[in-house]
């Protein structure tokens, strides 16, 4: 009986060394299925650490805004409340920098006032600082020499009873400048090289609901006197935006209500790449509170371009953190609102560091980080093999998923059109099954009929000449009977 008891564990033991390891966290986990319902997943990043600007070795953040990763593998954190700008390494372990005054081109000091962002071009290495309380972009280099004040543009473009209060800033590779305005929808502000005002980029659009529609039918056919009292549409504001390494840049929308151009891929023309992609964005259903008794739909508050293309966006309403790939496939939700390590008071700013995102918090003032899990890792291998056109070589990896989470709808895509490049019509059809994939199903359905009547339409057109040339040569026998054979038969 020990004997037996003792091989009984040892084959646990290595049953046990074989299964996926679930990456746990302190919260739900969960993805959507074909049938855009939430079901539980497996965690394709878990939470880390939590660090605070007192475990860099300086004060602590106060109501930090901003998170951004320069072409030197340096992190640097836009520390709002406390005016200044705080640059340390990327594994978070000490701060290298404090930025907090700088010279300007008359040789003068000048502090920051609430900063809530930061941007520094991989191309001149220049420092674009949003300078909210102040009304202005700085544009200075490492040193803190002032290179470029731009503030309120006195421009027909803009409109002056405006005020000027830059949230997000960015510059594209030829050095035009993009800013966010809290305070404007018509898109982002852009200045030339030498600060000069060029107009709106990117604006968003109304949504077309039932309401804005009957809004508009009303005003057709009102008095100038009426249009005057009825309520304005108005598209909502871009909130933050981000550029890829191609020059497109990304935008996200913080709204309520409206889910239209909630995240848009923005060509230098300010076309929207995305406009006929069928994707969603955010949580797929309203988040109901409790505490409010209220539904809420997603508000994506930040957005982040990695280096392999994938999209992450930060929702402000529930703390969550929606990753994408680069055609607006989901791959993974994570983080939560709450106090415990992965949890978030107060989102404000996201940023991708190799195999770790990076979130920051700006009512706890920490930076949390979550690493890339072994179910993460795989669905990464897979997508990026996807991605590159090799959909044979990630069969594997699917399947190595599928391990992990037996509903993967994104593996079951994978698979489907693994299956289909290979020939295995068959089980293409399947995954696509699946998947609720009905376009691929066609598809692999077309060319397994296709394959079917090319391996057997030789045996099906010998069946079918068969039994035509019997019925032929049975009516010829029948022909040949005698009369009173043939009636009696």
């Amino acid at each position: 009986m020990k004997r037996q008891i003792a091989v009984l564990t040892a084959a646990a033991a290595m049953l046990c060394q074989t299964l996926p390891v679930r990456a746990a966290e302190h919260y739900d986990v969960y993805s959507y299925d074909r049938f855009d319902e939430a079901v539980p997943s497996q965690a394709g990043y878990t939470a880390e650490r939590a660090v605070s600007g007192k475990m860099l070795g300086t004060a602590d953040f106060k109501e930090p805004s901003d998170l951004f990763l320069d072409a030197q593998e340096q992190l640097y954190i836009a520390d709002s409340g406390n005016d200044r700008i705080v640059v340390t390494d990327t594994a978070l372990t000490t701060c290298l920098h404090v930025a907090d005054t700088f010279t300007m081109p008359d040789g003068t000091q000048t502090t920051l006032s609430l900063p809530t962002g930061i941007y520094i071009s991989p191309e001149t290495g220049l420092w674009y600082i949003a300078d909210h309380d102040n009304s202005r972009v700085l544009v200075t280099d490492a040193d803190g020499n002032v290179q470029l004040e731009i503030t309120k543009p006195d421009s027909e473009l803009f409109d002056a009873s405006m005020t000027f209060l830059p949230q997000r800033v960015l510059a594209d590779k030829a050095g035009n400048v993009y800013i966010v305005l809290g305070n404007i929808t018509t898109g982002a502000a852009m200045f030339s090289p030498e600060g000069d005002f060029l107009g709106y980029y990117g604006a968003n659009t109304v949504e077309e609901t039932s309401q804005v529609i009957a809004d508009y039918l009303r005003k057709r056919f009102s008095t100038q006197e009426m249009r005057s009292r009825q309520a304005r549409t108005v598209p909502t504001g871009i909130t933050s935006f981000d550029l890829d390494e191609y020059g497109f840049i990304y935008t996200c929308t913080q709204s309520v209500s409206q889910r239209k151009d909630m995240v848009k891929k923005l060509n230098p023309a300010g076309e929207n790449l995305f406009a006929s992609l069928p994707a969603d964005w955010g949580d797929l259903h309203p988040v109901y509170d409790s505490a409010t008794n209220l539904s809420y739909h997603s508000m994506l508050c930040d957005i982040d371009i990695g280096a392999d293309g994938n999209i992450n966006c930060l929702d402000l309403t529930a703390g969550h953190i929606f990753q994408y790939d680069k055609e607006g496939n989901l791959l993974f939700v994570l983080g939560t609102k709450a106090d415990q390590l992965g949890g978030f008071a107060a989102p404000s700013a996201l940023e991708s560091c190799g195999d770790s995102l990076l979130v920051l918090d700006q009512q706890k003032g920490t930076v949390t980080v979550f690493r890339e899990s072994d179910f993460g890792a795989a669905v990464h291998r897979a997508a990026v093999l996807c991605n590159e056109g090799c959909y044979a070589e990630a069969i594997a990896p699917w399947q190595e998923v599928l391990r992990y989470d037996g509903s993967y709808r994104q593996a079951f895509l994978g698979l489907s059109a693994g299956y289909f490049v290979t020939g295995d019509y068959k089980a293409s059809m399947e995954y696509a099954k699946l998947a609720d994939s009905s376009y691929r199903y066609d598809r692999a359905f077309a060319c397994y009929r296709q394959q079917w009547l090319h391996e057997h339409g030789g045996q099906l057109l010998f069946g079918i000449v068969l039994i035509f040339a019997g019925g032929i040569l049975l009516r010829i026998l029948h022909r040949r009977q005698p009369p009173g054979r043939r009636e009696r038969t």
